[in-house]
């Protein structure tokens, strides 16, 4: 026989201990807040003091509240976590072993962060620590347990937001670009006026002018920087810690002549922010005369140029299939044009050292780094013999004057006699357009045969190619013919014989020096005149 028994329940009230209530009422926790406007224009910046006043009332007020911070970023994006300085700050703060801040509050998840993965991630991190973000727009505690799923489709929502915002910034400087609309900044030599048109800083301007007639005097870029230095002229950063980076900035950008290049470099993710130089993967918009030009053109395009020729670069050998860029150094001359007639590759400057004295001497740099497997008889000369030997080459001429600048003019009128002139070649191009016209009209037509209209079409294709490729060497000898009048200009400034060598004057006057052998050197000059020097037996 089984015994029921009668359940009773018994409820027993929680026993107060007056000395921890108290401390339980006294009790506060730390809060604080994080702000954040995603650019500088002005509207927002109120609303960036705003979010700050509004947040210290909020947390101040509030008795159970202690101000814990308040957090601030004005004028970053909110998809790169690294270039939010104050929101590191915060987090770090949290992450500590002896964190003390509980609570954090922020506008909403958009304001926080728009980046998913990085969104889920700081508050999965903070949660562990079980300190809570709340989302005042969205009414999200990240403590709760649906407020993770919430903030999942929030967040991916905010960085869909910030993919179309990229999309459409990208659409809209496509359109400014084609329109011939260049973005304005403040750069050295240029200001930024209140039209947002660039203007002349004058001062500056001067600066600029320096340091192309430097360049074209032989300077090296690292002299350049030096000089400024020395004369105390201060960068955009306002210091004067020029260096060889921002000396070939100011030499290779094409606003110094008033023109501008848009899209030089493009946004790969619009999340990181990550840029890329622009190798085609994009179009370019190049504007003529956007404003006004500080350096002549024709002083540009020489220093385009000369940082073409001291860009040194030499060819191992062939049996290796490499190429390497060597070091040049714009303090000698002779350092991009001394070339080894054996192997091909240039010459290069070292230091020798021998019983405690030392001196230059130019060697092969395929010998110095591949031995003499690769170049078996290239010599190594003295600095002091090669300079005596190129200056004895650069007075025979200065000699002779008239007659080199005679064969100079007469290699450049031999070679413009086979060209014709532009307008020559326009006419010639649009009636070979006319043809290829009229002989797709008269196939639409009559619908002969294939294959002879294919030839035909062909033939006025190479026809058209062969045109285009003269008047590039047209073009091309134009350009000889105006080098030929700088080195006339040049030479007719020198009235005597020469008794020191010049590294101005020889890179104004020689293309290159052949090395033949421990006795014979050929000066080739830039006129087309090769001159031999025989070196001293022993030296």
């Amino acid at each position: 026989m089984s015994i029921t028994y009668e359940r009773k329940i018994q409820v027993i009230p929680p026993k107060i201990n007056i000395h921890t209530a108290k401390k339980q009422e006294v009790k506060r926790i730390h809060v604080a807040a994080y702000c954040r406007v995603s650019t500088a224009q002005e509207d927002q910046e109120t609303s960036y003091e705003a979010q700050v006043a509004y947040f210290t009332k909020l947390i101040t007020e509030n008795p159970s509240w202690q101000l814990a911070g308040i957090y601030a970023d004005d004028g970053i994006s909110g998809t790169d976590m690294k270039k939010r300085d104050n929101f590191n700050a915060m987090m770090e703060r949290c992450l500590q072993k002896n964190g003390d801040i509980d609570l954090i509050l922020t506008k909403s998840i958009s304001r926080f962060a728009r980046n998913t993965v990085d969104c889920l991630s700081c508050i999965r991190k903070l949660k562990e620590r079980n300190i809570a973000i709340y989302f005042e727009k969205e009414h999200i505690n990240t403590l709760e347990s649906t407020g993770e799923l919430l903030i999942t489709i929030l967040s991916s929502q905010a960085q869909e937001e910030s993919r179309n915002i990229s999309e459409n910034v990208k659409w809209g400087l496509k359109r400014k670009y084609e329109k011939g609309e260049m973005l304005v900044r403040r750069m050295f030599g240029y200001g930024k006026g209140t039209d947002g048109q660039m203007y002349i800083i004058p001062e500056e301007a001067e600066v600029v002018r320096l340091i192309y007639g430097k360049y074209l005097e032989g300077e090296s870029l690292n002299g350049i920087a030096r000089l400024l230095k020395e004369k105390g002229i201060k960068t955009i950063r306002g210091n004067t810690q020029w260096n060889v980076n921002s000396i070939r900035t100011i030499l290779i950008n094409e606003k110094y002549i008033g023109d501008a290049m848009a899209q030089k470099t493009f946004t790969t993710d619009y999340l990181t922010k990550a840029r890329k130089e622009n190798q085609g993967e994009l179009q370019k918009y190049y504007v003529e005369n956007a404003h006004e030009a500080i350096i002549p053109r024709e002083v540009f395009y020489k220093v385009q140029e000369e940082l073409h020729q001291r860009a040194n670069i030499y060819k191992k050998s062939s049996k290796q299939e490499k190429e390497a860029k060597g070091k040049h150094s714009g303090k000698y001359a002779l350092s991009k044009i001394t070339i080894c007639k054996e192997c091909g590759c240039e010459y290069r400057r070292q230091i020798w050292s021998k019983y405690g004295e030392k001196k230059a001497v130019w060697r092969c740099e395929n010998r110095l780094r591949n031995g003499t497997r690769y170049c078996k008889d290239s010599p190594t000369i003295e600095e002091s013999v090669l300079h005596r030997a190129v200056l004895h080459a650069i007075n025979q001429v200065l000699e002779n004057k008239d007659e080199f600048v005679q064969t100079l003019r007469k290699n450049v009128v031999t070679a413009l006699t086979h060209g014709t002139e532009d307008s020559e070649y326009a006419k010639e191009k649009k009636k070979l357009q006319k043809a290829m016209a009229e002989l797709i009209q008269q196939q639409a037509q009559k619908n002969g045969d294939k294959t002879a209209f294919e030839e035909r079409c062909q033939a006025i294709t190479a026809q058209i190619e062969a045109l285009e490729m003269e008047q590039i060497k047209a073009a091309c000898i134009g350009e000889k013919s105006r080098k030929m009048e700088d080195i006339k200009g040049f030479l007719d400034k020198i009235d005597c014989v020469l008794t020191e060598y010049d590294d101005k004057l020889v890179r104004q006057l020689i293309q290159n020096i052949k090395v033949v052998n421990t006795r014979k050197i050929e000066v080739v000059f830039k006129s087309g005149i090769t001159v031999e020097e025989m070196l001293p037996e022993y030296y």
